[in-house]
């Protein structure tokens, strides 16, 4: 399966290629690649600083978390685009930086998310598949009802 999906990108990959040379030939091709990259770096600063800014908040408790988190997921989907050369990957890769972009996605992204979230719980239980619960109460010793208390002992502050 991954040798069929590597096998595609490098298709798509080289065909996008081979096109783009034929249309507008070899030089304008590259100098196109290296743009869109450049775009797409600059883009994925200007996006990452404001999805950081966002997780802050969310952190702090101001804001929902869910916006942020599948920005973030976005976000990292887009940094791996932007990593993998070509001219495809990298369109693709800015896309998912585009906010209307991103809007579209969120759903789906969020979706996934909480699949995978339902599926580990299933896999491994509410107790994360350790150890046996077992049953019991708390005794404090130094408060005063307490059945082991030490007569005369007081707690400070």
């Amino acid at each position: 399966m991954k040798l069929a999906v590597f096998a595609t990108y490098l298709l798509v990959e080289i065909g996008a290629f081979v096109g783009l040379v034929y249309a507008i030939g070899f030089w304008w091709t590259l100098l196109a690649t290296f743009a869109a990259v450049i775009i797409g770096f600059a883009l994925l600063r200007r996006q990452g600083a404001r999805v950081f800014a966002e997780l802050r908040a969310a952190a702090d408790g101001s804001t929902d978390s869910v916006r942020p988190l599948t920005d973030t997921a976005l976000l990292a989907g887009s940094v791996f685009l932007l990593f993998l050369p070509g001219i495809v990957s990298t369109v693709l890769g800015i896309a998912l930086l585009l906010g209307p972009v991103r809007a579209l996605a969120r759903p789906l992204v969020a979706a996934l998310g909480a699949r995978r979230v339902v599926t580990a719980m299933n896999r491994y239980g509410a107790a994360g598949g350790r150890g046996i619960v077992v049953e019991g109460e708390v005794v404090d010793p130094t408060h005063p009802a307490s059945p082991g208390a030490t007569p005369g002992w007081r707690s400070i502050g």
